[in-house]
């Protein structure tokens, strides 16, 4: 069967998002917050008939739709991502490595990347790292402190070893007219900021970073 996919919305009436399951482009239902449990609401197709849903499928998919809507996490992920970050720790291709690597790169790219790289959960086989919220906020202070800009920004989940597409999640910050960098970085590091804490925090989701050099260079974290 076609696999499920989540979509995180914020819905007039609703004090918690709301999660729209969708398989393709076909909708197959909601699940939303209501006074102390979570709630899901299943729809016909289009012709008024019942949908086939795989049951380990479905079971996953509602078990991560229920941390997203609920205003109270538990500590069941959080201890998750803790073990997923021990494990991919030493599974992180290049190793040291890929820290000497950076030698050459600008002083405050090297810092950083010295600093973050082993606090990824997760990264793919092109190097690219997924963050944990907490780490992700200190990531965008200390990009601001090396006078480094946050200029895009996108959310997953991380969930059982999965990385869990949030095409509502993102943030890409450019501009059209010449403007300083003294300008530019603190507004696109505070830019940064807002948007993450605007996203509802769960201990599922995780970020993904491309940072920029006063030079103009961007680098994948």
């Amino acid at each position: 069967m076609i696999p499920m996919r989540i979509v995180e919305t914020e819905r007039p009436g609703f004090d918690e998002p709301v999660v729209e399951l969708w398989r393709e482009d076909e909708f197959i239902g909601m699940v939303f917050w209501d006074d102390e449990t979570a709630v899901v609401q299943i729809y016909p197709d289009d012709d008024g008939d019942v949908k086939d849903l795989e049951a380990r499928e479905l079971m996953r998919v509602l078990d991560l739709a229920e941390q997203i809507v609920s205003p109270d996490l538990g500590d069941e992920f959080g201890e998750m991502r803790d073990a997923i970050r021990v494990i991919s720790g030493g599974a992180i291709e290049g190793g040291e490595e890929a820290i000497d690597d950076w030698d050459d790169e600008d002083p405050a790219v090297t810092a950083l990347l010295t600093e973050f790289d082993s606090q990824a959960v997760h990264r793919t086989e092109d190097g690219e790292g997924f963050f944990p919220l907490d780490v992700a906020k200190a990531f965008i202070a200390r990009c601001d402190e090396l006078n480094l800009a946050v200029v895009e920004m996108e959310g997953f989940d991380f969930d059982l070893g999965r990385l869990i597409e949030r095409p509502n999640l993102s943030m890409l910050t450019r501009v059209d007219t010449p403007t300083s960098w003294a300008i530019f970085r603190p507004a696109a590091n505070a830019r940064a900021a807002e948007t993450l804490d605007s996203w509802h925090a769960r201990d599922t989701l995780v970020i993904a970073f491309v940072f920029q050099l006063p030079t103009g260079d961007q680098i994948v974290a």
